[in-house]
């Protein structure tokens, strides 16, 4: 009997010790493959897509239902376009595990990219049917919605979201953003302010009064300036005041190019008889931005009319918090060119409303107020000057203000320079 008990206690023994080496075993090829899938996710989000999906097959080979694996595949054939590959990846995951939310997610984001909106809608729907609560297929549908114009969908997707989480920080920022598509027009009142006491003492003041549009088409702004010179021991607008009635339009033409066209007249002296501009924008890959456009102005003077043509180039660029732009004025007279050149910098605080502005410029520019409240002459001398800016809102998101200082070292005579100090104040409310 006792024999029979020790060769009992030694097979259980053994059992046990095969048991947990299997266990180990099995333990350590699960650990071998995560960190497999690991590397393949990181080769994935550095850019290396094929050595990634590489590893994912490997895994798969092994174990098939490590659909974690697949899916990565999927993803990375979604990044590349390869939208067929990525379905048939996807698909396989979904046909053996129906609420698997990952794939769904990924199934989402491919018919999305893919130009499918209506595909992409029914698998947030697909994703709800499993999981009603998840706040992440609401909001991507209440996206889709709004990426297609359905208006009405799009706002009950988003009750739906904002019921379920009433701080939902994406459904607050979806219902702004609804809010701020249907707010297409814009007042803008603007006064800039230049003062300088050589040769004499002056203070130029120029309002303008504008109304912008948007449209599906693009932008359109009708403006009204009013401008008057003021010299020492007069009044603020104690003098007949000049007007200028323009009228600019920022049209689409493609996905990544607009243009810029503009027209403005003035039946006083102190503005040009005739004002006119159009420019040519299109978007480059990085974040760049190129334009290049005409500027004319028509003086009058007591020998006949004067005409000004500009030539004029920029080139921009979005780097993280921080928007450049870089903008040259030519302006041929006689055999030489004059010309002037800016850069401007901008660094944004918490959205595209808030940011701090320098701007470092030589000469003058017919986009700036002393280039269109001025004189023929003006584009002969050479001046640099230097502007801060901030803008931000003013108690509500509609409400946006501008305040900018400036200071300028101004040729008003042959090497002959003097002292302007400018101020501008922007007031503009979006309905």
């Amino acid at each position: 009997m006792i024999r029979i008990l020790s060769l009992f206690i030694v097979l259980l023994n053994v059992i046990c010790l095969v048991n947990f080496a299997s266990a180990q075993n099995d333990i350590g090829k699960i650990a071998s493959v995560s960190g497999e899938f690991q590397r393949a996710k990181e080769l994935a989000f550095s850019g290396k897509k094929a050595e990634a999906r590489s590893i994912c097959y490997r895994i798969l080979e092994e174990n098939p239902k490590y659909y974690d694996a697949r899916i990565l595949i999927g993803r990375t054939f979604s990044w590349e376009k390869n939208f067929d590959s990525a379905r048939v990846e996807l698909d396989k995951v979904l046909k053996e595990d129906l609420d698997n939310k990952d794939a769904v997610m990924a199934m989402i984001d491919l018919e999305s990219w893919a130009g499918n909106p209506s595909k992409a809608i029914f698998y947030c729907e697909y994703g709800q049917s499993f999981f009603p609560n998840d706040e992440l297929f609401l909001v991507k549908k209440a996206k889709l919605y709004q990426n297609t114009g359905n208006d009405r969908k799009s706002m009950q997707t988003l009750d739906e979201l904002l019921e379920l989480n009433p701080g939902s920080e994406e459904g607050v920022a979806l219902l702004k953003k609804y809010r701020s598509s249907k707010m297409i027009y814009k007042a803008v009142y603007k006064h800039d302010f230049e003062y300088f006491n050589e040769p004499y003492e002056r203070r130029w003041h120029l309002s303008s009064f504008q109304l912008a549009r948007r449209n599906s088409w693009g932008s359109l702004i009708a403006k009204i300036n009013l401008g008057d010179l003021i010299s020492s021991g007069e009044s603020f607008w104690s003098n007949e005041v000049s007007k200028q009635f323009e009228l600019d339009a920022y049209p689409k033409i493609s996905k990544k190019s607009y243009a810029y066209l503009s027209y403005g007249y003035s039946p006083d002296n102190l503005f040009p008889r005739h004002r006119a501009g159009a420019e040519l924008y299109r978007k480059l890959p990085k974040s760049f931005e190129i334009s290049a456009g005409l500027r004319f102005l028509q003086f009058d003077s007591d020998s006949g009319s004067k005409d000004i043509y500009i030539y004029t180039a920029s080139l921009g660029k979005y780097y993280r918090n921080y928007w450049f732009n870089f903008r040259t004025y030519l302006t041929p007279k006689n055999s030489e060119v004059s010309q002037s050149y800016w850069l401007s910098v901008r660094r944004y605080l918490r959205n595209a409303k808030n940011y701090f502005g320098l701007q470092l410029g030589t000469g003058v520019s017919p986009d700036e107020p002393k280039g269109n409240i001025s004189s023929f002459d003006t584009y002969n001398y050479k001046s640099q000057k230097i502007r801060l800016s901030y803008q931000d809102r003013l108690f509500t998101d509609r409400f946006i203000y501008l305040l900018r200082l400036g200071y300028e070292k101004e040729e008003y005579l042959v090497d002959v320079k003097r002292d302007v100090i400018s101020l501008s104040l922007k007031l503009s409310y979006q309905f």
